[in-house]
């Protein structure tokens, strides 16, 4: 059994064992599936941000067994699943995840799934999704500390950007790497670099830090792509 995540994580394991005992010590969300779409293991992290009820247990379940708001999703997410193990390619999805009870915080989350391969076969996949640092993209308002906080807009900001070249900024801005950048944007990382090139030019910034610095004195960090401001749990970002 084989997978490999951003080329910084190659395993190759006869257990699964070996990969959840990594797994429960991350501060990402990971999760395993099998070749039916069955949750196999979900670490601590992403139960907490799932939303699912004290004391029960995902394991051997289907999505749309799962008493939590996104079992409506099912559909599309084993879709998704299937597809990657078919492929056998890792593609990225937004996850926006519902939390925390009555208070019904939100988080946006950048996932990517990858298939498992055992003798050349899929086997199930294997999903990592990484925190956006973001504001809720729902329309109602979350508090952090007492304090309001005014909901991301969905906007292409064309006074200054084309669309495509704040679909970087926006990945950039959330830490994506230029390979990463280029896997959601199914285009090449030479051309996620031109797009970053131009957006330098326009903003006067010579290296990523000024850019991103650039970015929130503007107020684009309460911005987010047209793509983002459907508020289901899972939506793949590459068909």
């Amino acid at each position: 059994m084989h997978f490999s995540i951003d080329n910084e994580l190659e395993v190759e394991s006869k257990t699964f064992g070996a990969l959840i005992s990594f797994m429960r010590n991350s501060n990402d969300y990971w999760y395993i599936k099998d070749h039916e779409s069955r949750i196999i293991f979900i670490n601590d992290y992403g139960i907490h941000y799932n939303g699912l009820p004290k004391g029960f247990n995902p394991e051997g379940k289907l999505d749309h067994e799962c008493p939590v708001y996104w079992s409506e999703n099912a559909d599309v997410i084993q879709a998704s699943d299937k597809n990657v193990m078919a492929s056998q390619k890792t593609m990225p999805a937004l996850m926006t995840c519902i939390y925390g009870g009555r208070q019904k915080m939100v988080q946006p989350f950048m996932a990517e799934v990858t298939p498992l391969i055992e003798n050349g076969k899929s086997i199930g996949v294997v999903g990592r999704a990484k925190k956006l640092e973001m504001y809720s993209m729902y329309a109602s308002y979350h508090l952090t500390d007492g304090q309001e906080q005014t909901p991301i807009c969905q906007a292409s900001l064309t006074d200054l950007f084309t669309d495509r070249e704040f679909d970087v900024v926006f990945y950039a801005m959330h830490a994506l790497s230029t390979q990463d950048i280029a896997r959601c944007l199914a285009i090449s990382p030479d051309a996620v670099t031109q797009y970053l090139q131009s957006v330098y030019a326009k903003t006067g910034a010579n290296t990523l830090t000024q850019l991103i610095e650039y970015c929130y004195c503007h107020g684009y960090d309460k911005y987010a792509p047209f793509r983002f401001s459907s508020t289901e749990f899972y939506i793949p970002l590459v068909a």
